[in-house]
């Protein structure tokens, strides 16, 4: 059986992005394993936790705590988090599909030796136009040294993608406009009919235009590159 690896620094990341990746891997016949941090709880609570470690038990998913760090002055977990993933690499999977910076980075360096094809989805690199230059100088060198150890690189706007095509990948770089969801779900039936009490609280008009927006609006992202052709 194929076996395929979903690798993230925290568990919300597999939990709120990635469930249905791995029933497409487990519809699409791999035997499919998790590893990620699930004691830092960042944007999570306890009880969520225990939820998806139970939605990973009912879908036959093994599941790995590694102690990856939001920061990298925690040089003690990620050197533990650095030896366990190596540990993982030994077991002859046949894709690993890693998120977040520092995951990412070490995902990377542990499976660099294997016959396992990486694929790496950047959610926006902390090296924009705008950005400190700390964040140049740090995460810069180590995604353009990375991205020969990867086989796929996923980005979600335009910058990133430019960018990440300089960088030598090993097959591709893919752009993906975010990570999308199914609107059909949440569409009303009479949806033309605006609610006139939200029109009121906002002090709008029934003419008025309103957007809405979910999720982490934050510059790395370029949440405006959906709408500006300039991105």
């Amino acid at each position: 059986m194929k076996k395929a690896l979903m690798y993230a620094s925290v568990a919300s990341m597999i939990d709120m992005f990635n469930m249905n990746n791995i029933e497409i891997l487990k519809d699409l016949g791999y035997q499919v394993d998790v590893a990620c941090n699930f004691e830092d709880r960042s944007t999570t609570t306890d009880a969520k936790i225990e939820a998806f470690k139970k939605k990973l038990h009912d879908l036959d998913v093994s599941y790995y705590h590694l102690p990856i760090p939001r920061q990298i002055s925690k040089v003690g977990d990620i050197i533990k988090s650095y030896q366990l993933s190596k540990r993982l690499s030994e077991k002859d999977y046949d894709l690993v599909h890693c998120h977040s910076p520092i995951g990412a980075a070490l995902c990377r360096l542990a499976f660099r030796r294997s016959k396992t094809k990486v694929i790496y989805t950047a959610h926006g690199f902390h090296f924009y136009d705008g950005a400190p230059l700390k964040n140049w100088l740090i995460f810069y060198p180590v995604e353009k040294i990375l991205a020969r150890y990867t086989d796929i690189l996923i980005t979600i706007n335009q910058e990133d993608y430019e960018r990440a095509e300089t960088f030598n990948v090993r097959d591709k770089v893919v752009k993906v406009n975010g990570v999308g969801i199914d609107t059909s779900k949440f569409k009303e039936k009479n949806y033309e009919k605006k609610n006139l009490q939200l029109l009121n609280d906002l002090n709008l008009s029934e003419n008025d235009v309103i957007l809405t927006s979910v999720g982490q609006l934050s510059k790395r992202k370029k949440p405006s590159c959906g709408y500006r052709s300039s991105c």
